[in-house]
C-alpha cells in the first residue's frame, strides 16, 4: 500500500488513506480497509482504484468486485437520507440473530430462557461491582469468556449502544459470577428486540446553531493568567 502512496491511519491499523483532489480542486481522501481478504475502497472511482492500481499487488477475485454487500459479518446497503442523499448503511443484524438463536438453543438445554422484558442492555439498577453470587465453575467461565467475545465482536460491527455495558462486564473475566452471566444473558434479550439497528454514514456537513456556542475571552483564566504550566 506504501507503493501506491497509501499512509496506514493510526486510529485503525486496517485503514490505509491518501490526498487527492476531484476535477473541481476540491481536497478528497480515498480510504481503504484491508481486512484480511476484505477490502472495501471509500470513493466515488473506487473499481478504479482497486482493477488499476491494487491489483498490481494484490491478486483479486473479478466476480467480487462491485459494490459492497457485506463486511466482516455486517450487511451493506445504500439508503436515502432526508436531505435527498444516497448513502450507505451498515447493520449487524444477521450475526446478531444467529447468535441470539445460539443462546436460546443453550438456555433451552438447561431449560430456561431469556427474558421477555429487556428496555436496557442491563437490569436496571445493576451493579456489577457489588456482585457477590457464587462464582461460576470452569466451564460454565469459559462459556462467559466465549459470551464476551462474541459481545465484542457486535459492539465492532457497528453496536455502540452496547459498548459501555459490554465494557463493563468484560472487567470480570477473571472471576466471572452467576450474576455477571445473568446479565450478560439479559444483553442479549435486549439485542433480541432491538436486532435492526444500523449506522448511517453520512458525510454532510452538519448545520450547527452558532449561537448556541457564544464567544469567550481566553486570554482570561480563573486559574491565573502569569506563570501558568502544565
Amino acid at each position: 500500500m506504501t507503493h501506491l502512496g497509501f499512509e496506514l491511519s493510526k486510529a485503525d491499523p486496517d485503514v490505509w488513506f491518501h490526498e487527492g483532489k476531484r476535477k473541481n480542486g476540491e481536497i478528497m481522501y480515498t480510504y481503504v480497509l484491508l481486512h484480511t481478504d476484505n477490502c472495501p475502497v471509500i470513493l466515488d472511482r473506487a473499481e478504479a482504484i482497486l482493477c488499476d492500481e491494487i491489483s498490481r499487488y494484490f491478486v483479486l477475485k473479478e466476480e467480487l468486485i462491485g459494490p459492497p454487500s457485506q463486511y466482516l459479518g455486517g450487511k451493506l446497503h445504500k439508503v436515502t437520507l432526508e436531505n435527498g442523499i444516497d448513502e450507505w448503511a451498515f447493520g449487524s443484524a444477521h450475526y446478531v440473530n444467529a447468535t441470539v438463536d445460539n443462546v436460546d438453543t443453550y438456555l433451552k438445554s438447561k431449560e430456561e430462557k431469556l427474558v421477555a422484558q429487556a428496555p436496557a442492555p442491563l437490569s436496571n439498577g445493576y451493579r456489577p461491582e457489588i456482585d457477590v453470587s457464587s462464582e461460576l465453575q470452569p466451564a460454565e467461565a469459559s462459556h462467559f469468556h466465549s459470551l464476551i467475545g462474541i459481545l465484542c465482536w457486535i459492539v465492532e460491527l457497528g453496536r455502540a449502544d452496547i459498548c459501555i455495558e459490554v465494557s463493563m462486564m468484560s472487567s470480570y473475566l477473571a472471576l466471572p459470577r452467576e450474576g455477571h452471566m445473568k446479565e450478560l444473558f439479559h444483553i442479549f434479550a435486549y439485542l433480541k428486540k432491538h436486532h435492526n439497528a444500523e449506522m448511517i454514514f453520512d458525510p454532510s456537513e452538519p448545520k450547527l446553531n452558532e449561537s448556541l456556542f457564544p464567544a469567550q475571552d481566553w486570554s482570561f483564566s480563573v486559574y491565573g493568567i502569569e506563570d501558568l504550566k502544565e
